[in-house]
């Protein structure tokens, strides 16, 4: 019975910058949690009998005595949690699922962040004890100490690049050639307003008919009676004087 098993990958170009740049954090993550696994591995291959009695108390270790293989436990844990979620934000951003995945792949990153920090200060309180001062036991500390602080940095500057969102950044050129218009900030405004209910609306009315104009009176009319007045004297004395006429003839007839 013939049994074959074999695994192949692909790594292909990314073309966009801001996904490159979080393969490089996300892979430097995932180079420094190497370091960890290695220089934890050697600590624990080299544990004695003294070691719980040693680390007992110790900042970050258990008050209890505990033999070798749950002295460290904890921080096989978060070294691996955080291998898994560099590996995981690699492979998410290389298939170009970041966008959709941004927020699980974030939180995981700050997660395993804040583990890593803690696991780095537990180990530079065993720098103190005794066995960790000299010897192969101090430099293999000195070496995790150095991985913890290289994959938290990383942890970190993934958190930033992860959480950037370029396309939602515009230009400052872009900016300040769009003209700021006012009827826009009215027009959110009015949006964000609550609006009144309608009012039931009369039937409009019929316009009413603009009053006739009066005839201005004509001149003629205003001035008849003055007319009148003036040459009704002119018309009587040629009555008057008729018979002083007559008499007049009358006499020269004679």
């Amino acid at each position: 019975m013939d049994v074959s098993c074999g695994i192949s990958f692909s790594i292909r170009r990314v073309s966009d910058s801001h996904a490159r740049n979080v393969l490089w954090a996300l892979g430097g993550t995932l180079a420094a949690t190497v370091i960890i696994f290695a220089s934890l591995g050697s600590i624990q291959n080299q544990c004695r009998f003294e070691d719980p009695q040693l680390l007992a108390g110790i900042t970050g270790f258990s008050g209890a005595v505990l033999g070798c293989k749950k002295l460290y436990r904890y921080y096989w844990f978060i070294t691996v949690l955080s291998f898994v979620t560099a590996a995981y934000g690699a492979w998410t951003t290389a298939r170009g699922f970041l966008v959709s995945s941004r927020g699980a792949v974030l939180g995981l990153i700050v997660i395993a962040n804040l583990l890593t920090i803690n696991m780095t200060d537990a180990f530079l309180s065993i720098v103190d004890v005794p066995k960790f001062q000299d010897g192969p036991a101090r430099d293999r500390a000195r070496t995790m100490i150095a991985g913890c602080i290289i994959t938290a940095f990383f942890q970190a500057v993934s958190i930033i690049l992860v959480g950037l969102e370029p396309n939602a950044v515009a230009p400052a050129e872009i900016l300040e050639a769009v003209p700021k218009s006012a009827p826009e900030t009215t027009l959110v405004e009015l949006a964000s307003a609550p609006q009144p209910a309608p009012q039931p609306t009369a039937a409009p009315e019929a316009p009413a008919p603009a009053p006739a104009a009066e005839p201005a009176p004509a001149a003629a009319d205003v001035e008849a009676p003055v007319a009148q007045a003036e040459a009704a004297p002119v018309a009587a004395a040629p009555v008057a004087a008729a018979p002083e006429a007559e008499s007049a003839v009358a006499v020269e007839v004679q």
